[in-house]
């Protein structure tokens, strides 16, 4: 990910410059934070995302659906193409900045799962967020089930930022249970499902480009002023790209 400038954006989405909020807070080497604080009402009720037709992903409808300069999906989606990018900040960040060390001690001392998930749960530290990370998907087999039993329940946003950046580094395909939490899950907080629908374009679905394509149109129209359909929108171009390397090769 780029350096954000003083005068940029706050990559965190809360529309202050980055100089008056993250870096303001943490100093300009912490890292920049996807999740925000959203409204309650934010919510998608069950069976209310309308059928808008099948998908169509050509050149027309990219250059007239845009992903915003800034969004928490856009950034998750840099993190989840760029994992050595991270864990390269989180060395160098490491050695700078004097935080978050109790927490790191009992990330690297949990000798079980839930220790880990109880961690996962109460927002930790950004700084924390690699060394967390590798560890769930060490234990891999016993934390998979938790985390997306977890997801069909409210969480916080930074708790379904983790959960689909280490379902990712698995690289099992999980798109049916993903699926299962979009549509009918308890957790129908729309940027969870922005998040989940990012996730979801990696896996080999037929299910998943008719999902991805009404959620976007959902949210566009139902949320005019935030930044959800980033997340839908973004699953539709990486399902095209991932078509098109495909074809290329064929």
């Amino acid at each position: 990910m780029s350096k954000f400038r003083r005068n940029d954006p706050c990559p965190c989405g809360s529309g202050k410059k980055y100089k008056n909020c993250c870096l303001k807070k943490s100093g300009e080497n912490s890292f920049p934070n996807i999740s925000r604080t959203r409204r309650d009402d934010d919510i998608i009720p069950t069976d209310t995302v309308f059928d808008y037709g099948q998908p169509y992903i050509d050149e027309t409808f990219l250059n007239t659906n845009n992903v915003h300069e800034i969004s928490g999906p856009r950034l998750l989606y840099s993190l989840v193409l760029n994992p050595l990018v991270e864990e390269i900040a989180h060395k160098t960040v490491r050695g700078l900045l004097n935080r978050g060390k109790e927490e790191m001690d009992r990330i690297t001392n949990a000798t079980d799962v839930e220790s880990l998930i109880a961690i996962m749960r109460k927002n930790p530290d950004p700084i924390n967020h690699e060394p967390l990370m590798k560890q769930l998907v060490r234990y891999r087999e016993q934390a998979v089930p938790i985390i997306l039993q977890e997801l069909k329940e409210p969480q916080n946003d930074s708790f379904v930022e983790l959960s689909a950046r280490i379902l990712h580094r698995i690289g099992t395909n999980y798109s049916r249970e993903l699926i299962d939490v979009i549509k009918s899950g308890c957790n129908r907080k729309a940027y969870a499902i922005s998040v989940l629908c990012v996730l979801l374009a990696f896996y080999d679905n037929d299910e998943s480009e008719k999902l991805l394509w009404d959620y976007y149109h959902y949210m566009k129209d139902t949320f005019p002023n935030d930044t959800y359909s980033d997340g839908p929108l973004l699953g539709l171009i990486e399902i095209r790209e991932r078509r098109r390397e495909k074809a290329s090769l064929n």
